[in-house]
């Protein structure tokens, strides 16, 4: 386990670019058919890794992002976070979060990830309604989120998030406020919704008309009020847990983004990783 340390400290983004395959809406830096690199992406990780916290000695969260990161295996969760423990301390209550898809969800996955210290879990739910995942072309269904909120909460996760996706052309005032309420049902304290962005090279955005997009911001802000879910920060929502990894971007705190193709924040300045990667990710031209 890393050590602990009173000091106010800066946090760590880390990015895992896999997936089982390219959602629609997705324009994030990810990748699906490449399993096989999954373990000299994660050689070249751990490089990065103590490069990176060379620059500093405590850490306040660390996020793990994706992609998909439940497509890396325990055994690859072992050397990430036992070379953070040897690089760096972290503040007494740090927030280790990662997000994850409810179908890859297993309960020796959850207790590994536990065992390491991984206090909060981000699934990416999306909806609840079979259309609207076949829409957004999304793997999972009603019952994987349950099952895999259920397996979360029995590992001892502290936190438990969701996202949802609105704006959709399957959007009602209706359906939404129906997706809100099974939101409210479930033992998470905390909420991120998104409205459908149709972004270039994307599956969605060749085959769905932008006219055909809901507009329910103020709908849905509204209704997750009344809810109990309150707004924090530009697309989240508490009940009543803010996650400290998202309020630390708009404070300023300082974040180490390792990993392939992001950016991450030092001394209030951005910086682009192009590291040059001991691995090269062959993928297609549309990055399905």
């Amino acid at each position: 386990m890393l050590k602990s340390t009173p000091q106010r400290a800066p946090s760590l983004y880390i990015h895992v670019p896999f997936c089982t395959s390219k959602c629609g809406y997705c324009a994030f830096n990810s990748f699906s058919g490449l399993d096989s690199l999954k373990d000299a992406y994660v050689e070249a990780l751990i490089v990065d890794l103590k490069d990176s916290l060379k620059n500093t000695s405590v850490l306040s969260s660390i996020f793990i992002g994706g992609g998909t990161p439940n497509t890396l295996e325990t055994k690859h969760y072992e050397r990430i976070c036992s070379t953070i423990a040897i690089h760096a301390n972290h503040t007494p209550k740090i927030e280790i979060t990662l997000e994850a898809n409810p179908d890859l969800i297993t309960k020796g996955w959850c207790k590994t990830l536990r065992a390491l210290g991984a206090n909060r879990l981000s699934l990416g739910v999306q909806s609840f309604f079979a259309d609207k995942l076949k829409f957004l072309q999304r793997e999972h269904g009603k019952q994987d989120i349950f099952k895999a909120l259920e397996i979360a909460y029995k590992s001892g996760f502290a936190h438990l998030s969701i996202d949802l996706m609105y704006n959709t052309p399957l959007d009602t005032p209706e359906r939404l406020q129906l997706e809100c309420q099974h939101a409210s049902n479930l033992p998470i304290d905390h909420l991120s919704v998104y409205s459908l962005t149709l972004e270039d090279n994307t599956r969605l955005a060749k085959d769905t008309d932008p006219n055909a997009l809901l507009n329910a911001d103020t709908f849905l802000q509204n209704t997750l009020k009344d809810l109990g879910f309150m707004p924090y920060e530009v697309s989240n929502y508490a009940k009543p847990y803010r996650v400290q990894h998202n309020l630390g971007y708009w404070a300023g705190v300082n974040i180490w983004a390792v990993g392939l193709g992001l950016w991450g924040v030092w001394v209030k300045r951005d910086f682009t990783n192009k590291k040059m990667w001991q691995i090269t990710l062959k993928t297609p031209s549309n990055g399905a």
